[in-house]
């Protein structure tokens, strides 16, 4: 549950300052002056709108599923989609997160928590992590490539050794 409750909070911490998260610097010209300045992060709000709806998708997966009161529909901003179904597009993600974090005990127990929440919301942190440069490399894979530059083998062959390890068990 510990696991769980780190990842919301890592993700409602996202979703608020994605959007003034500084841009990458692009080489060559911009196209504009100091005057043409954008405040916000356009592919950070996205993002963070992102985290919003899907966190808001599982709080309606586990209020119907628990029968219980769902999100208060204020918290959120919403939009229909051409197919009529509502989606959250912004909105209150502390609030959201808060709502998540009191059924957690519930939630982590739930066989489709580990199938299909999980992921996801491992998905949602690693593009948070590389909008925001800070994504790392795996253990193996930084492991995989110490031992290929310290061997003098291609990485391929390391491949191909982390494979028959895993197979191995």
């Amino acid at each position: 549950m510990s696991q769980f409750l780190r990842m919301v909070n890592s993700l409602e911490e996202a979703a608020r300052v994605l959007p003034r998260w500084p841009k990458r610097k692009v080489e060559g010209p911009s196209g504009g002056g100091s005057g043409s300045a954008v405040l916000v992060n356009v592919s950070g709000l996205d993002l963070a709108r992102e985290v919003h709806a899907v966190l808001v998708s599982w709080c309606d997966q586990v209020a119907e599923q628990r029968g219980v009161l769902g999100l208060d529909p204020e918290l959120s901003s919403w939009v229909q989609t051409p197919s009529g179904s509502w989606v959250a597009t912004g909105g209150n993600t502390g609030e959201v997160v808060r709502w998540l974090r009191g059924h957690a005990g519930w939630l982590v127990e739930q066989p489709w928590y580990i199938d299909e929440m999980w992921p996801e919301l491992l998905e949602l942190r690693r593009k948070v992590r590389g909008l925001m440069g800070l994504w790392q490399p795996s253990r193996s894979m930084r492991d995989l490539v110490v031992e290929a530059a310290t061997s003098g083998g291609t990485l391929e062959e390391m491949r191909e050794v982390a494979r028959a390890r895993r197979a191995e068990g």
